[in-house]
């Protein structure tokens, strides 16, 4: 793993707030 263990951590937190989204978005259309 090259980078910083930050860098790591924000990815992960974007890529759970777009599923988050998605997540809340199918819900709606229900």
């Amino acid at each position: 793993f090259t980078g910083k263990p930050v860098d790591g951590y924000l990815a992960n937190r974007i890529v759970g707030t777009r599923a988050l989204c998605g997540a809340l978005e199918q819900h709606k259309e229900k």
